[in-house]
């Protein structure tokens, strides 16, 4: 049984980058509402950038991605409506779901597959938290109505019993069923309660005749097996399975064997997902000729692990430190270059950082990174003792693979960049990440310019109120909000571009208008107003240079007091 669904590479590709912008966009929605817990707006802009998100994955058919995407949009609208029950366990799921997601869309991404089974895990913990009941791990792989325990034909040795016989024998096989199943729901040895729980069914298995009931008994049975043979993993919604099988026991009788089409098929999927393939449930498998999946519990469990990795924060730490290791890398062999010494003092000491730099590489899942600088290691020590003006090439050429591996660990830390895209790459890929990086990191400059010309412009408008109004401190003024207002003209932000001009155009005004009618308060009134907006640039900039996307509603206050000081902000068409 097939799990992955392949996806439409170059479909998702076109829309990438705007889903993960709008992605970014909802996180920072959010974590903004974990700060203002007051302001619910905050919360239903992400419900709906989440609904945004969902229907463009339904498009793109990547199932477990839109699912996961749906859950976290149906909890949100549970927060909205949510009074204080259980508020924080709502708000610490969907901080987890925003963690997951990111990494789940850029883990199909490089897979070029989704394995919807994956997300089931994810949505589950979203669902019991807004009321609805978990999933089954079938739910992605439908069936048409097919039924093993009906429609195929087993012969098994067992001693039927009838009427009031089965009922008194029924009494403690379902006793034994409900100690393991307590002892399991309290997470009480697992292994031994899962033997418990298989002895009652085998022993139910051999009272009843013949038929569809025993097939589907022993069907559960098998599944039991495989969880004490540990091809399945348990899980709080694979409990429920058990917890079905109970109450299906406790309504049975002689006259009313109890069965359930549903829970049967989701038992015919976790045998065919299992890792363990032997035993009974191999056997009822090769006779209904079903084959397992062709990904089975362990590896999803790997997969799983796999995509979640080393948290964001502890791998962008560790990126920033790889970085000044590398610039350090660059240094010394520039060094090695300018004196043309060979001798071992000279070349071990960079050969060491190289190799110890690939290591780190190589754990955070960036081999090809790692073994280019092993193999410079091993050619630089090989050139202990040579004319190293012969190998000037080999130099240089170590020299723009440190600048690219700099640049591309840069991209990766400001999320612009996947594992998977450094794979196989051509001169051209490896150029376009050198241009992307350098023209990324002299934005940040600029971004930290403009903060800092706004700072002065504040500050300037602080004492010009401060000395009675003494205009020499504002004079320029519209010199300095212009250059911010050029770097959003530059970077295309027409809101933020906006805001930057008309903010220039009052304070021109203010200087060549003579508004000796207006009191020192009124002028310091005016001035302030500019203050707040200049404030909420500010914001909007620190936002930018912390999530690489500034986030437009902060920009509000600054449209706000413009719009009172006589010159609204409208973003040129």
């Amino acid at each position: 049984m097939q799990l992955d669904t392949n996806i439409n590479s170059q479909s998702f590709g076109l829309v990438a980058d705007e889903l993960n912008s709008t992605l970014q966009q909802a996180t920072h929605v959010f974590e903004s509402y974990l700060a203002e817990r007051h302001d619910l707006g905050l919360i239903r802009q992400c419900e709906m950038e989440l609904r945004q998100i969902g229907g463009t994955l339904r498009l793109l058919e990547v199932p477990g991605a839109a699912l996961l995407a749906d859950e976290m949009r149906n909890l949100c609208g549970a927060v909205l409506q949510d009074e204080g029950e259980h508020i924080e366990a709502k708000l610490n799921a969907l901080s987890t779901a925003f963690f997951i997601l990111p990494r789940y869309l850029e883990f199909i991404q490089s897979r070029g597959s989704d394995v919807p089974l994956m997300a089931i895990t994810y949505a589950n913990d979203l669902r019991v938290l807004h009321g609805q009941l978990p999933l089954f791990d079938g739910y992605f792989n439908a069936t048409d109505g097919w039924l093993l325990s009906r429609d195929v034909k087993l012969k098994v040795r067992s001693q039927a019993l009838e009427n009031k016989a089965f009922d008194n024998a029924l009494k403690p096989i379902r006793q034994l069923f409900q100690t393991g199943l307590l002892g399991l729901l309290r997470d009480s040895q697992p292994e031994m309660q899962f033997t418990i729980m298989n002895r009652a069914l085998r022993r139910l298995c051999a009272i009843l005749p013949n038929g569809q009931a025993q097939t589907f008994w022993l069907l559960a049975s098998s599944v039991l097996e495989c969880f004490i043979q540990q091809g399945l993993s348990l899980s709080p919604h694979r409990k429920r399975l058990f917890s079905g099988l109970e109450g299906l026991l406790r309504g049975s009788s002689s006259e009313d064997l109890r069965l359930n089409p549903i829970l049967e098929h989701e038992i015919v999927f976790l045998l065919q997902l299992s890792a363990w393939q032997e035993g009974m449930g191999g056997k009822l498998l090769k006779a209904a000729k079903l084959t397992p999946t062709t990904l089975n519990d362990q590896q999803i469990d790997d997969l799983r692990r796999q995509m979640l990795g080393i948290n964001y924060e502890t791998v962008s730490t560790v990126l920033q430190e790889l970085r000044v290791e590398l610039r350090h890398g660059k240094d010394m062999l520039e060094l090695l270059t300018q004196h043309q010494r060979s001798d071992e003092d000279e070349i071990l000491p960079l050969t060491s950082l190289l190799t110890q730099i690939g290591e780190v590489l190589k754990v955070l899942n960036l081999p090809s990174l790692g073994e280019t600088l092993a193999s410079y290691a091993a050619k630089l020590k090989g050139l202990i003792g040579s004319d190293l003006s012969v190998h000037f090439g080999e130099l240089e050429s170590l020299a723009e693979t440190l600048l690219f591996i700099d640049n591309s660990l840069a991209q990766i830390d400001r999320r612009k960049l996947n594992y998977s895209d450094l794979d196989n790459l051509t001169l051209e890929a490896r150029e376009n990440i050198n241009v992307a990086s350098l023209v990324d990191e002299a934005k940040l400059l600029a971004i930290a310019e403009s903060k800092d010309a706004v700072t002065m412009a504040k500050r300037a408008i602080a004492s010009y109120i401060e000395s009675g109004l003494d205009v020499g401190h504002i004079t320029n003024l519209p010199q300095t909000l212009n250059s911010v207002r050029g770097f959003f003209a530059i970077v295309q932000l027409p809101k933020a571009e906006a805001i930057g001009r008309q903010a220039v155009n009052f304070i021109k005004h203010y200087l060549e208008t003579e508004e000796t009618d207006l009191s020192q308060q009124q002028h310091a009134r005016s001035l302030e107003m500019l203050a707040d907006a200049l404030i909420s640039l500010e914001y909007y900039l620190a936002d930018m240079e912390r999530h690489h996307l500034g986030d437009e509603k902060i920009l509000q206050i600054a449209e706000q007091s413009l719009t009172e000081l006589g010159f609204p902000p409208r973003a040129a068409a």
